[in-house]
């Protein structure tokens, strides 16, 4: 839908502040005060529609990655677990009635509408062995980034409220960072071992609280690249990053943060060659984030007794001893051998894929436990065949499409960390949570930038 009507970024206010930390600190104690702002976030939505004016709805979907994460963190009462998706579910209705009612722009590309078509003859066939909870986990994700895409596609934004949208995105990091902190017990009272940390990511699984942690620190770093930073004393900027960097080393998870490090590196170095003022600009910044996040990681390997320097070397108690030989499998978690087994399956049934959902039951009869798969592009594999490789294809290619239409490097390359944030996650986590669908779709944004003489070009 186009953007009616101007909107100007504005920083995050002390009070504003000051309620996100409260709010963090008070749902360690009501996690139902979780469900409530789930609560607001759904209403806003339903009231973006009666008011003509899509902004909340968003906002929400930029805030959702986090929000579902913290809601399965806290246990946040009468949500389901996979609020995320049944959120992105409402919101393609809503967005319907949107276009429906009040008319849309034309579609800048029909990615979305490509991935439909190339999932319709496995997802038909394999709705012989349909579960629901399966689908939910498995092919929902898939489903709805391309029917979000559909829609994306007929948007029209200023890079205002681009930025606007950003900043709803992180503002749940905040109390989601008072919320680990109070949930983890003393240091000096935690067994640091080469495995994911429980204690250090809320009593929840550090992949996905790292991921998210990323997600803050992706999104903070695209907002100052911008020049449109979350607080407007730049210091504040970096501080939250630090933070979220230290607290993602400790929950021990490796795929979260050196996704986010890869990408934040693609957010800075492109743009420091568009003239020398932003050489210099850039180059300032790439040397704080590195030297930020070396101290921070010399610190916590202090704290975990050289630990966290063995994680990320990839050594297990098994490499350690000698049981077993350190290799891509052992670093990988085992995804490595979980994705050899996708592929096995893709040999095996190339045309249709052993049907949506399907991989998990399938996976000891190809010598492995029943696991679901970590990485979306062998599920896509082994579970829809020829379809899911055309998928996997667009999925890779159109982002290169796009941001060739691109027409300012430093917008590019900020876009271009977002697809890669969101193409990384899934190779780790496949779309255990909806971070991939969200920050494929804020990536896929038609966005324009309001210049002097009230101009709109197309970014």
């Amino acid at each position: 839908m186009a953007d009616n009507t101007q909107q100007y970024y504005k920083h995050l206010s002390v009070p504003q502040f000051a309620l996100l930390l409260a709010t963090g600190a008070l749902s360690v104690y009501v996690p139902i005060l979780v469900t409530a702002i789930w609560l607001f976030i759904i209403v806003s939505a339903v009231y973006s529609v009666i008011i003509k004016d899509s902004r909340w709805m968003w906002y929400g979907l930029a805030a959702s990655p986090i929000m579902e994460v913290w809601a399965r963190m806290s246990r946040a009462p009468f949500l389901p677990h996979e609020i995320g998706k049944y959120y992105l579910i409402l919101l393609l209705v809503l967005l319907f009635v949107q276009h429906v009612r009040y008319g849309s722009a034309r579609a800048m590309y029909y990615t979305g509408g490509y991935i439909l078509l190339a999932l319709a003859p496995s997802t038909l066939v394999g709705l012989g062995t349909f579960d629901f909870e399966g689908w939910v986990l498995n092919v929902f994700g898939i489903l709805l980034l391309a029917l979000m895409l559909v829609f994306s596609a007929r948007e029209r934004w200023s890079i205002e409220k681009y930025c606007r949208v950003i900043q709803f995105g992180i503002m749940p990091v905040i109390p989601v960072l008072v919320y680990l902190t109070i949930k983890t017990p003393d240091f000096d009272k935690i067994d640091f071992t080469l495995s994911s940390n429980f204690k250090t990511s809320g009593a929840f699984g550090s992949n996905q609280v790292s991921t998210i942690l990323g997600v803050g620190m992706i999104f903070t770093m695209l907002l100052m690249v911008l020049r449109r930073p979350l607080f407007s004393l730049r210091w504040l900027n970096f501080l939250l990053m630090a933070a979220l960097l230290y607290r993602g080393f400790l929950t021990f998870s490796r795929g979260g943060i050196l996704t986010t490090l890869v990408c934040l590196i693609v957010a800075i170095v492109p743009a420091a060659f568009t003239s020398l003022r932003s050489f210099l600009r850039f180059t300032v910044l790439l040397s704080l984030v590195i030297g930020f996040g070396l101290v921070i990681f010399v610190k916590v390997n202090e704290m975990t007794n050289n630990q966290l320097l063995l994680r990320y070397k990839g050594e297990t108690i098994g490499t350690l001893t000698g049981s077993k030989q350190r290799s891509l499998n052992t670093i990988t978690s085992g995804r490595t051998q979980i994705a050899s087994t996708d592929i096995d399956m893709f040999r095996d049934h190339p045309v249709f894929g052993v049907g949506p959902g399907m991989s998990k039951d399938l996976r000891p009869s190809y010598g492995f436990a029943a696991i679901a798969s970590h990485t979306e592009y062998t599920r896509l594999l082994s579970e829809h065949g020829i379809g899911g490789l055309i998928v996997v294809t667009l999925l890779f290619t159109f982002p290169i499409w796009w941001l060739r239409r691109q027409k300012y490097m430093v917008w590019r390359v900020a876009i271009a960390s977002i697809f890669l944030f969101a193409l990384l996650t899934s190779l780790h986590s496949a779309m255990r949570t909806n971070t991939t669908i969200v920050c494929y779709v804020l990536a896929a944004i038609p966005v324009y930038v309001l210049q002097k003489r009230k101009k709109l070009v197309n970014q």
